[in-house]
């Protein structure tokens, strides 16, 4: 039985149009031609070449970090224009501020993060929807592992195979690419929001102690979920997020709790940084913070968008646990491989996918 999802607008999905065009590691399909005749062909008649064009101008990596400044200096008093904005790819799930006193302050998104994360929940949620189509499903599981395995632990880019994939995977259905679509700005808000909330910490002189460095964390999510949330409740926004997506930052960190377990269950790997408190930890004080009564809007449709969500989630780690004890999993295994990542030692630092 297919589910009920959130009621979504009528733009179409430019960062998935991006991600086929750009993040694929192709040079033969870095084409606008090829780019767009290849989404045409999977979506018929669902969008026009204008249409893709002019989303993609409207909703991009620049255009929503000129909306988190701008509400930085509404509800913060802080702005500083220096700020760089760099998604180069560094072959790593991976969003940091840099500053080192001396050279202009720059947030990095990592190209890799942004053309995974937009993958995984489209395939999260074409899993949810149709969850009892058995063909669905396997192929829904198939490609997340792929993500969580091969993209973000080896720190390797799609390529077109995987790229026709999902789009074979996703053909036709626009409500899953729009739901996808929109979940991701709101997470790629919020990491942007908690990278700008450390500038923002360094700039009125918040000092932290050494032995409770989490809390840098802590009160960066908090700053930076508040600043979603005031998008998502602000009648002038022109639905640049939507009200369904406010629990989308859970999702990023259910993300990472995803990658984390199957960095586990497949390598032995422990997710150690002191300074970077677990997912799990994170999520319950963002739950802390929208449970303030500061924060009015219609949470329905985004409740049991989450909860389908979370369907997911817990069957992924079902799945893997119960694959992995029963050998079928042997094949996508690269033991050495990660062995020779993290060298010698028991546990990583995760310093290459802090968040």
């Amino acid at each position: 039985m297919e589910k009920s999802f959130p009621k979504t607008k009528e733009y179409m999905v430019p960062q998935i149009y991006d991600y086929i065009l750009h993040r694929s590691g192709d040079k033969s399909v870095q084409n606008d031609k090829t780019g767009i005749q290849r989404m045409l062909q999977n979506f018929n008649g669902a969008f026009t070449e204008e249409q893709l064009r002019e989303n993609m101008e409207k909703y991009n990596l620049t255009k929503m970090f000129e909306l988190v400044k701008k509400y930085f200096k509404r509800e913060y008093d802080y702005k500083d224009d220096s700020i760089i904005l760099s998604n180069n790819y560094q072959q790593s799930i991976n969003s940091y501020l840099y500053d080192d006193l001396v050279n202009p302050i720059f947030i990095h998104i990592d190209e890799l993060l942004e053309s995974t994360m937009i993958a995984f929940l489209a395939a999260a949620f074409k899993w949810s929807k149709e969850f009892e189509n058995l063909e669905v499903y396997g192929e829904c599981f198939k490609y997340v592992l792929f993500l969580l395995n091969d993209v973000c632990i080896f720190g390797k880019m799609q390529g077109v195979e995987a790229n026709n994939a999902l789009l074979k995977l996703l053909s036709n259905d626009t409500q899953i690419l729009q739901l996808a679509e929109s979940c991701y700005w709101t997470i790629l808000v919020f990491s942007l929001a908690h990278e700008m909330a450390h500038a923002y910490f360094a700039h009125i002189g918040k000092k932290y102690s050494e032995k409770h460095l989490e809390r840098k964390e802590y009160d960066a999510d908090m700053v930076a979920y508040d600043i979603v949330l005031r998008i998502i409740m602000d009648a002038d926004k022109e639905h640049i997020l939507e009200d369904y997506t406010y629990l989308a930052p859970m999702m990023y960190m259910d993300f990472f709790d995803l990658y984390y377990y199957t960095d586990r269950i497949l390598y032995k790997t422990r997710f150690y940084d002191p300074s970077h408190p677990t997912p799990d930890k994170r999520k319950r004080r963002l739950f802390a913070v929208v449970n303030k009564d500061e924060y009015e809007f219609d949470a329905v449709s985004g409740n049991d968008l989450y909860r389908d969500f979370l369907d997911i989630f817990k069957e992924y780690k079902e799945q893997v646990l119960l694959k992995m004890e029963r050998g079928k999993l042997d094949k996508i295994i690269h033991v050495e491989k990660r062995r020779k990542m993290r060298g010698e030692n028991e546990y990583d630092t995760a310093g290459s996918t802090k968040i």
